[in-house]
């Protein structure tokens, strides 16, 4: 009964917390948004995806946006969310073009 009640209190009493940096530095050209959108005019392109294995940080997740951001020649991706499947972290957004 003691190892029971000791298992519980150390599976339930420890916690991680993560960040993941949304700002660009000067060499990054594609901007993120969770909640905000770009005060320009855009379009938007696609809806895109990336996944991770189960060790993989929202930060490895951001970078993967990015990534795929600048394959597509995008400006931002906008509406970025944060998901699971099974045990996989994903993170998914809107990829959009600013009007000229």
């Amino acid at each position: 009964m003691l190892g029971l009640i000791s298992v519980l209190i150390i599976t339930t009493s420890c916690t991680t917390t993560r960040i993941a940096t949304l700002t660009t530095d000067e060499n990054e050209k594609i901007e993120l948004f969770t909640s905000n959108l770009p005060q320009r005019d855009y379009i938007e392109i696609c809806y895109i995806e990336t996944s991770g294995g189960i060790f993989h940080t929202p930060q490895n997740l951001l970078n993967g946006l990015k990534k795929k951001a600048t394959e597509l020649e995008v400006d931002a991706v906008i509406n970025i969310k944060y998901d699971f499947q099974a045990w996989y972290p994903i993170a998914s957004g809107i990829a959009v073009k600013y009007k000229e």
